[in-house]
C-alpha cells in the first residue's frame, strides 16, 4: 500500500458520523463559484488544506500552490506529512464540474511529443509497443502524482470525490489513436489528441497537444468523469446548498480592517473550542 493510500484510508474516515464537516467543507468551497468560476479551485487547495490538519488524524498539510519561487517537483497543490512515519507526499487537488477532468497539465508537452514521435497521425494496437510508451518517463512519472478530483454537478447541486485508477486505466489499454484538429464555425479549430481506449472502444483518457502557444485546456492528460466510470473509484458523495452567509460574510471581511479580522478568528477559535 502507498503513503497515498494510507493516507485515504484515514480521510476517509474522517467522513463517519451523521453531520460530516466535509459536506459544509465542500458545499463551501462551491458556493465560492457564485464569486467567480475559477475561485472555487484557489479556495478548495486551501479548504483541503486546513481539513487535514483539523480533521485527519495523524497527518498534517502545507498548502503548497502559491508558494513563491517554489519550484514544484511534481504537479502539486499540497504537501501531505505523515506525522508517525514523517513521510512527505503530494496531492494535486482538481475542482471540476462532471464531464472532462484534466488529470495532468504536462506544461511540457512531453507525452504528446511522446506519441508524436512513436505514433505519428495513426493509431496503435500492439500490446508490447503501448507498454513500452506507457513506460516511458513522462507517462511512467505520472504516477507519482497523487490527483484528489473533487467534482461537483451545479445544476442539481450534487458533489463527489472520486479518484482515478491510473494502474488500472494503464493495464487496460489496447489501442492508441490520433484524432486530427476539426473545424468548427469558420475561424474556429479544435486540438489534435490521442485517445486511449480499452477493449470495445472504451474510452479511457486523452492526451492533448501541448505546445508553446497551447491553453490550459489544450494541453496535458484527461479524461471524463462520465465516459471513463470504470476507472473511477468514489469515495464521497453528497448534496449541497450555496451558502449565502458565507458570500455575505466575505464581503463585509474584505472591507474591514484586520482588526476585525483577528478579532473574526478569536471568536471562530471559541466555537470551535480552540485552545
Amino acid at each position: 500500500m502507498s503513503i497515498f493510500e494510507d493516507f485515504l484510508l484515514k480521510f476517509r474516515e474522517s467522513f463517519k458520523g451523521t453531520k460530516p464537516v466535509i459536506h459544509s467543507v465542500l458545499g463551501n468551497v462551491f458556493s465560492m463559484r457564485v464569486i467567480g468560476n475559477k475561485t472555487h479551485g484557489d479556495l478548495a487547495e486551501i479548504a483541503l488544506t486546513e481539513y487535514i490538519n483539523e480533521f485527519v488524524e495523524d497527518y498534517s498539510a502545507i498548502h503548497t500552490g502559491k508558494e513563491k519561487f517554489r519550484a514544484k517537483k511534481f504537479e502539486e497543490d499540497i504537501s501531505v506529512t505523515n506525522k508517525l512515519t514523517g513521510a512527505i507526499f503530494p496531492i494535486s487537488i482538481k475542482t471540476y464540474g462532471v464531464g472532462p477532468l484534466q488529470l495532468s497539465t504536462n506544461k511540457t508537452g512531453s507525452m504528446f511529443s511522446c506519441l508524436t514521435e512513436i505514433i505519428g497521425k495513426s493509431e496503435i494496437i500492439n500490446s508490447q509497443k503501448i507498454k513500452d510508451i506507457l513506460k516511458n518517463p513522462c507517462f511512467f512519472d505520472f504516477g507519482k502524482v497523487n490527483v484528489l478530483p473533487l467534482i461537483y454537478d451545479e445544476k442539481n447541486k450534487t458533489f463527489k470525490i472520486i479518484l482515478f485508477d491510473l494502474e488500472k486505466a494503464y493495464n487496460s489499454v489496447s489501442k492508441i489513436k490520433y484524432f486530427p484538429p476539426r473545424k468548427y464555425g469558420k475561424n474556429r479549430e479544435t486540438f489534435p489528441i490521442y485517445k486511449f481506449f480499452a477493449t470495445d472502444e472504451q474510452y479511457i483518457f486523452e492526451v492533448r497537444y501541448g505546445g508553446a502557444g497551447a491553453n490550459a485546456l489544450q494541453r496535458g492528460m484527461w479524461t471524463h468523469t462520465e465516459n471513463a466510470k470504470p476507472f473511477f473509484n468514489e469515495i464521497l458523495n453528497g448534496t449541497y446548498e450555496i451558502n449565502e452567509p458565507l458570500i455575505k460574510l466575505i464581503t463585509k471581511i474584505l472591507v474591514s480592517p484586520r482588526e476585525k479580522h483577528e478579532k473574526i478568528l478569536d471568536l471562530l477559535r471559541q466555537l470551535n473550542g480552540d485552545s
